[in-house]
């Protein structure tokens, strides 16, 4: 028999209580990092951000326990991220018991299904994961867009480029599912990547042939696999295909070879525009994991372009020998260039973002109104309007939904912007 029914309130209050146990005990393993805030306040500000997403009026009403967890993190994620994304201890405070707890608590209420909290416990940590997973790829793209181009305007295109093309090609490689030895896996996301990425980002990008430069195009590739340095572990080559045999190093030949290998058929195709003949590919050294050959493919086929490649010479300093080509035996279930979609489907987005076609976020992500002093601008997705601040932190923005509705975007330093 159920015991006696708690109310709205009681449930606040529970969340509220155990917030502050769990977020103190977590802040205490890296409030030495923090020279602004004590640890009180650290304390403070994480709970408030957490609390304001769990009393939320519309979490009362989600049925489903998966659609109440993801919508609380989703929306405590959000400011917490704006207001604390630029701290140095950011990406190590363990939050994912502290959002477990909250969600536990709201579905004690009467009415809801009753669910196995390991399996709660399990979804919640997965869902704050995945947010800082994202936060994280999104900070190391910009570092390495930036640490490539001076140009701001440059910048934000070709992070766009880059972004949207990132989840294309993930998505479908994930969508094949024939096996591959996991290097080959890591040489065909990076190829498709750079391919994908750079011819949104030529159709874009102004003066592209004197911007989007073969050097250029492989610095900017090599600042994507260490985007905060070679001494630090993380990179923009998705840990599903790296955790077990690592990434590739910063000067990985096969860069160079692919861009080299793109301008190539570019130009090829500027020249004839008739669908190119395929090759035949020639045998070659065995595979070997981030080895120093290029894959002898058949060219790609690529998008119309502008007649770009007849303007662009190579650079000398970036020239190389062609590679031994590598046999890539189909009996040993190795996946094969002519098996990928060359057109895949754009990220879903956000239908009210202003970004439209661009849009990086999808339909769940709360929205935010651009403020130019005090008037009201367009509206974006969350994930959008991030990725503006952080290329530019002087934004003003309000929350155009959500429970923070008609509250001012907060800026990674904390303050109103």
């Amino acid at each position: 028999m159920r015991g006696q029914q708690v109310t709205h309130d009681t449930i606040l209050e529970r969340v509220h209580h155990n917030l502050y146990s769990i977020v103190g005990e977590a802040v205490d393993d890296v409030k030495a990092e923090e020279e602004k805030w004590s640890a009180s306040e650290m304390v403070k500000r994480i709970v408030g951000y957490i609390y304001k997403g769990a009393k939320s009026p519309d979490l009362v009403q989600k049925s489903n326990w998966q659609e109440l967890s993801t919508t609380l993190v989703t929306s405590a994620m959000g400011s917490y991220t704006a207001a604390c994304g630029d701290r140095p201890w950011f990406y190590q405070l363990s939050l994912g018991h502290a959002f477990t707890s909250a969600v536990w608590e709201l579905l004690q209420l009467n009415g809801r299904p009753r669910v196995n909290f390991a399996d709660v416990q399990d979804f919640v940590m997965q869902e704050f994961e995945s947010h800082l997973d994202k936060s994280l790829l999104t900070k190391a793209m910009w570092e390495a867009i930036q640490a490539t181009f001076s140009d701001d305007v440059v910048r934000g295109k070709v992070y766009k480029a880059v972004c949207n093309s990132y989840y294309t090609v993930l998505d479908e490689l994930l969508a094949d599912s024939r096996p591959a030895e996991e290097a080959r896996k890591v040489e065909r996301f990076t190829k498709r990547w750079i391919e994908t990425a750079m011819q949104r980002a030529w159709s874009s990008v102004e003066n592209s042939e004197t911007v989007l430069t073969p050097g250029n195009i492989s610095r900017l590739f090599q600042n994507l696999i260490a985007p905060f340095g070679e001494a630090h572990e993380y990179s923009c080559i998705p840990i599903m295909f790296i955790e077990n045999i690592g990434r590739p190093p910063r000067n990985w030949k096969f860069l160079r070879l692919t861009v080299e290998q793109l301008f190539r058929s570019w130009k090829e195709a500027s020249a004839n525009p008739g669908p190119p003949s395929k090759r035949r590919k020639k045998a070659g050294a065995a595979f070997d994991i981030f080895s120093n050959g290029a894959e002898d493919a058949e060219p790609m086929q690529p998008e119309p372009v502008p007649a770009m490649a007849t303007k662009v010479e190579m650079e000398e300093e970036e020239e190389v020998a062609e590679p031994e080509a590598k046999e890539f035996q189909e009996e040993a279930g190795v996946v094969k260039d002519e098996g990928l979609q060359e057109d895949a489907e754009e990220a879903t987005g956000h239908p009210e973002c202003t970004s439209e076609a661009d849009c990086i976020g999808n339909p769940t992500d709360n929205l935010v109104r651009h403020m130019l002093g005090g008037d009201a601008g367009d509206v974006y997705c969350q994930s959008c309007w991030e990725s503006f601040l952080y290329q530019n932190k002087k934004l003003e923005g309000m929350w155009e939904d959500g429970d923070l509705a008609g509250e001012m975007y907060r800026s990674p330093s904390g303050e109103a912007t």
